[in-house]
């Protein structure tokens, strides 16, 4: 009975009209199915402003009226009854229209004054409130205090936000490139994760992955932050470079030097640091390096990385140094499986 959509069941599912085993499989066809998840989050909200509904007594005056009001005969109008069909055919189209589409919104609650968020709308909590998100039918959104954010999309394709400022725990169980959060530094794009986000004043930011992958954006740079990694993001300079939480604090330090120092001899001193610093877990920061340095300090990254984890055959320094794309991906082949 449920090896198809269950659309036409939700209604005595939640009337309680199913019986045991016909409500367990709504129930577990609805955690694999996204198209029924929505139009059952459709029914629940046509019940929600059902209950809402009150029976109103009509004033004594209007029924005094209408008694002093003298009848007339009624003429005989040439009035098809299709007309008439037709009219209380759209006017039962225009209940149901209210009652099954109010538009895409997300539920909120734990903010005062705001229970849904919809497509152009923000919401801001200050140092004594937060809020919880459901997002669509794919995750929920802890808003921290002081946070600022707005719904840009959601379909079921994209559901997209910015966060201007604050903080955000997002936790989905999607797949990958459904959620996606705009920042003032990068675009955050989920990966199937849980995840927190910090937006400072000044639009940097910082990412923490707990869980699964999590991709930064901006301009044709893409980093990568796995779980146990963060990455730090000036606004104006695109995705920073990840770390991981256990690298040694000389390693972290130094890594978010080089970030901000132009080519030159302090730049070179901090990259001493972090090859030094560096574990197997930390070719993860140095692959990223790659394309943010010069040719010579790419060579001396191969190096390292080449002591860590061996290049593939026919990977040389020379092709490292020159960004050959054939020689990136081999080896990212091999180096990526540190953070899947």
């Amino acid at each position: 009975m449920f090896e198809k959509h269950v659309i036409s069941n939700l209604s005595a599912y939640h009337h309680g009209e199913l019986s045991v085993a016909e409500r367990q499989g709504v129930e577990a066809h609805l955690k694999t199915c996204a198209k029924c998840r929505i139009a059952d989050d459709e029914v629940r909200f046509g019940a929600r402003l059902a209950a809402t509904l009150s029976v109103t007594t009509a004033p004594d005056s209007m029924w005094t009226e209408l008694q002093r009001t003298p009848r007339r005969p009624a003429r005989r109008r040439w009035i098809p009854q299709t007309v008439f069909a037709g009219a209380l055919v759209a006017a039962a189209l225009i209940v149901i229209v209210v009652l099954r589409n109010p538009g895409p919104s997300w539920e909120v609650t734990g903010l005062p004054g705001t229970d849904r968020l919809r497509p152009g709308e923000v919401l801001q909590t200050d140092a004594s409130s937060q809020a919880a998100i459901k997002i669509a039918n794919i995750g929920e959104l802890a808003v921290n205090p002081n946070t600022t954010i707005r719904l840009l999309v959601t379909h079921a394709n994209e559901h997209r936000i910015a966060l201007d400022r604050g903080r955000v725990e997002a936790n989905t169980w999607a797949p990958p490139r459904l959620f996606i959060v705009e920042t003032p530094a990068a675009t955050a794009v989920d990966l199937g994760c849980r995840y927190t986000l910090d937006v400072e004043d000044d639009g940097s930011s910082l990412l923490h992955v707990t869980l699964g992958l999590v991709a930064l954006e901006r301009d044709g740079r893409e980093t990568i932050v796995p779980a146990g990694a963060f990455c730090r993001t000036r606004a104006g300079a695109g995705p920073g470079i990840p770390f991981y939480e256990d690298a040694s604090s000389e390693f972290q330090a130094a890594v978010g030097r080089l970030e901000t120092l132009a080519e030159g001899p302090e730049r070179a001193r901090e990259l001493e640091v972090v090859l030094r610093e560096s574990r197997i877990r930390d070719v993860l920061s140095l692959w990223h390096m790659l394309p943010r340095l010069d040719p010579q300090s790419r060579g001396l990254i191969y190096d390292r990385m080449a002591q860590l984890i061996p290049p593939p055959p026919g990977v040389t320094r020379d092709g490292i140094a020159k960004l050959d794309s054939l020689m990136l991906d081999e080896w990212k082949k091999i180096v990526s499986q540190l953070w899947q």
